[in-house]
């Protein structure tokens, strides 16, 4: 994985691609075609990189993180619903 942050809670993110072993970033002053070649290569190249990202896949799977997410959007939005004021009829 490659992060070039450029705003807001990228910085953070892309920080914790490098933390966690699963890619690198590249901040955008310091871009070149040279030095993003260089980072994709070793990227690309050392296995260590693809190692992490399948731990971190298999956990990610193991949780069931985006049918939790979505399992809980949908029971806020129906509450929402159910909960929401009976239209008020103008006289």
């Amino acid at each position: 994985m490659m992060a070039i942050p450029i705003g807001y809670d990228q910085f953070g993110v892309a920080i914790r691609i490098a933390y966690h072993g699963v890619g690198e970033f590249l901040e955008v002053d310091d871009l070149t075609i040279y030095g993003l070649h260089e980072l994709i290569q070793k990227v690309l190249l050392y296995p260590a990189y693809r190692k992490k990202a399948q731990y971190f896949k298999n956990v990610i799977a193991k949780r069931r993180g985006l049918d939790v997410a979505a399992e809980a959007i949908e029971r806020a939005f129906e509450r929402a619903i159910e909960s929401r004021p009976s239209e008020i009829t103008r006289a």
